[in-house]
């Protein structure tokens, strides 16, 4: 059964842009989807995979050891904003930071 996601409210959102984000490594030899930059609430990424992907459609990424959802919010050719559908904990954004695990995206 699939549950549907329960998107911020303005202000909460608004808030969310107050959230300090991380800078992911730049080691990403041979990847085709980058992290550029990481914090609980969603990501910025570079994919091929969905260089055509439009705002509103739901993806779903693989961090290797972590698999959530995410709504796309802004493209711009191969670069995606994305904000996750449930809130990542700060450990399992350190846990990102930390492993240079290849991302899967997938749309849903």
């Amino acid at each position: 059964m699939q549950m549907p996601a329960r998107m911020l409210t303005q202000d909460a959102a608004i808030d969310n842009r107050r959230v300090q984000r991380q800078r992911a490594s730049e080691n990403t030899a041979g990847r085709a989807n980058r992290i550029f930059d990481i914090s609980r609430y969603g990501c910025q990424i570079e994919s091929n995979d969905l260089a055509d992907g439009a705002s509103g459609q739901f993806v779903e990424i693989d961090f290797g050891t972590i698999v959530t959802r995410a709504i796309i919010r802004w493209s711009d050719r191969a670069r995606l904003g994305l904000e996750f559908a449930r809130p990542l904990g700060s450990r399992e954004v350190d846990t990102l930071l930390a492993e240079q695990a290849p991302i899967r995206l997938r749309r849903l």
